[in-house]
């Protein structure tokens, strides 16, 4: 297997090229991105399978965890007639568990914002989840724009709802980047237009990442920070 460095560049590895001056927006994916909520989340899918007489562990639902969730609904067996219930019934149990920040979001949230980046969150998290999640960690602060693919009716990777983000922010795509941690999140920014900055999280590996070939990719959140090239104040 090959070894990645604590930071890796897919677009200049030897000269560790950094994040063009040109970007003017970072959007951001939440779960598993700034929100730690992957044992929320998979203790959620073992109970809700496990009543309708499917047994999982852990690391089947990663073999198949997508961010379009009925991709792994289909993928672990659930009868497509027990999909609506098994949404409702998910978030309910989510709701039971503990999520915390991922290490170091509220330092990178705050050094883009020092750096006057514009910040948008764009997720496939529920709409009044993501926005009491938000107010809980008291994050609203960071973010210009709040956007949810069920806005859109819509699933990663479709790349539908980020381009008409911004489009609706006046931004062009050449100008964004969008910052994930799974392989549909950088299908979702190539498809947009935008560059892609994959973090590694608890749901794919970082081999997998490297695979779908992101412009950036860094083992820590925190990594972001050592992509910024200096940047004068407009």
């Amino acid at each position: 297997m090959r070894v990645l460095p604590e930071f890796s560049n897919l677009l200049d590895v030897s000269n560790k090229r950094k994040v063009p001056a040109s970007i003017q927006l970072f959007v951001f994916d939440w779960d598993g991105t700034l929100l730690d909520s992957a044992e929320a989340t998979l203790k959620a899918y073992i109970t809700m399978f496990e009543e309708v007489g499917i047994s999982l562990r852990k690391e089947d639902i990663l073999a198949h965890y997508s961010p379009n969730w009925y991709r792994t609904y289909l993928a672990l067996g659930l009868p497509e007639s027990r999909y609506q219930w098994a949404d409702k019934r998910w978030l309910e149990l989510f709701h039971q568990y503990r999520r915390s920040l991922v290490t170091g979001a509220r330092e990178v949230l705050t050094a883009l914002q020092e750096r006057e980046y514009r910040l948008t969150l764009l997720t496939a998290a529920a709409t009044e989840r993501v926005r009491t999640e938000l107010k809980e960690f008291r994050l609203e602060s960071f973010f210009c724009r709040v956007v949810t693919m069920e806005q859109f009716g819509a699933r990663k990777p479709d790349p539908m709802p980020l381009q008409r983000t911004l489009e609706s922010m006046g931004i062009l795509p050449r100008h964004a980047i969008y910052v994930g941690d799974t392989v549909e999140d950088i299908q979702m920014g190539r498809g947009a237009g935008t560059l892609t900055l994959a973090v590694q999280g608890p749901y794919v590996a970082l081999e997998v990442l490297a695979a779908a070939n992101p412009s950036f990719l860094v083992k820590t959140l925190t990594g972001v920070l050592q992509l910024l090239s200096e940047r004068s104040k407009p």
